[in-house]
């Protein structure tokens, strides 16, 4: 009766770090429909998660049992500005209906179809502790306009800002849960450059338009590591040719309009997931920067495991499809 009674308050009692741990790798065709689509696939196109819980004391004393747990630090998960466990699954929706927006498009434009995008507003990802919004703008934030200058995308507010000096104020209108707000706020200094920022990460919000409808549904799965996966997925469905040539291919990555595939958290726990679906393919993103890890953590978690997975990192989504196109269909046993 005792150590029930201990593990209720344990699960009670609330630690700011979170419990990450290996978590599916989702076959995506039954996710994933494209209208007229006419492509078939031998193998299997598969998305990898992490699984991700707030942590407890009870959770904390299991996951010190698990060698595949890892506690991770609150505010590198939500970061600095004061975010509910709540709040932050609604982000991470954010970022993954932008991730399919972006696969979407990354997808018709490789196979040759019609799409564009329309620029409706600009959205709030994060906020630094040295910005003077901090506290006042939170990410999912829609910022609508900067001293009444009406702003479509990123790159308007970031040049209009770049104008001014730091130290000055600038208004800014916003949304926030469909209430109309507005906010002055000091301009800081950039840390590289001579010029005046509002310190704050932010992207644009677009509406997709194509001739052809594409539905997706990933449950409650967040965030925007699945992009990469999302667009071979969705190209593989548009064209065709069978880029999966009998092969079970996971992986990961985060995609741009521009397609290139940028860096993702939890990467070791997502090849341990790939490895766990028997996956013979892993794709990651390739280390670019001096602080980029995932294609070094990958191969090094790859080993450390002894997956017969091939793992290949790639800085861009067409580097994946010319790879599938280029090796030899898997023979089935």
């Amino acid at each position: 009766m005792l150590i029930v009674v201990l593990a209720i308050i344990g699960y009670q009692v609330k630690i700011d770090y979170y419990i990450m741990r290996p978590g599916s790798a989702e076959h995506l065709r039954p996710i994933i429909q494209v209208e007229g689509a006419t492509g078939t696939e031998s193998g299997k196109l598969m998305l990898t998660t992490v699984s991700s819980i707030p942590g407890n004391v009870l959770f904390y004393l299991v996951s010190m049992l698990d060698q595949n747990t890892e506690l991770v630090e609150k505010e590198e998960i939500v970061g600095h500005y004061d975010m509910d466990d709540e709040l932050y699954r609604q982000i991470m929706l954010l970022y993954m209906s932008q991730s399919q927006q972006e696969a979407i498009y990354n997808a018709f434009l490789l196979a040759g179809e019609p799409v564009e995008f329309i620029e409706k507003a600009v959205l709030v990802r994060d906020i630094s502790v040295e910005s003077k919004a901090y506290q006042i703008l939170r990410p999912g934030d829609k910022i609508v306009s900067v001293d009444g200058i009406e702003v479509r995308n990123a790159e308007q507010i970031i040049e209009y800002v770049k104008t001014k000096k730091p130290g000055t104020t600038v208004q800014v209108n916003f949304m926030r849960n469909n209430e109309a707000r507005e906010e002055m706020i000091e301009l800081i200094s950039h840390p590289e450059f001579e010029e005046a920022r509002i310190g704050i990460m932010i992207m644009t919000d677009r509406e997709l338009v194509t001739d052809k409808k594409v539905d997706i549904d990933t449950g409650r799965i967040g965030g925007s590591s699945a992009g990469m996966m999302f667009t071979l997925e969705i190209f593989n469905q548009l064209t065709p040719e069978d880029i999966t040539r009998g092969y079970n291919v996971a992986g990961t990555g985060t995609i741009n309009a521009d397609g290139l595939v940028g860096q993702i958290g939890g990467v070791k726990h997502k090849v341990k997931a790939a490895h766990k679906a028997k996956a013979d393919i892993f794709f990651v993103p390739k280390d670019i920067q001096p602080y980029d890890t995932n294609e070094k953590d990958a191969i090094a978690t790859n080993e450390e495991i002894g997956s017969p997975l091939t793992v290949v990192p790639v800085k861009h989504v067409s580097e994946v499809i010319e790879y599938l196109q280029e090796i030899d269909a898997k023979v089935k046993k």
